[in-house]
């Protein structure tokens, strides 16, 4: 990989995420709807998935997988090999025995 940050830097990352959460934060207010002066308009649209960063491996410590079986995490934003550290959005991975 390119960098720590998946091919970007902090100064390109960080406000980026900082936009979607306040976004989502103006959504999540009482009687708000989005505004949609700046959205790109798309035709013909249909829900598809792509591959993305993420960690496989079995799961010791997780909050909703039961240690010892084998998971996927969610997209990586933040991959460390020398640190041997991954965040996702929600938590960090630590990966003890480092990655194969």
């Amino acid at each position: 990989m390119a960098s720590n940050w998946l091919g970007t830097t902090p100064e390109k990352l960080i406000p980026r995420l900082r936009s979607l959460l306040t976004d989502l934060e103006y959504l999540a207010a009482p009687n708000r709807h989005p505004g949609f002066n700046n959205a790109v308009t798309i035709r013909k649209c249909i829900l598809a998935t792509r591959a993305v960063p993420c960690l496989v491996g079995e799961m010791s410590g997780h909050p909703h997988i039961k240690s010892g079986s084998p998971a996927i995490t969610s997209e990586l934003f933040y991959l460390d090999p020398k640190l041997k550290l991954g965040r996702t959005l929600s938590r960090w991975y630590h990966f003890d025995e480092g990655m194969l």
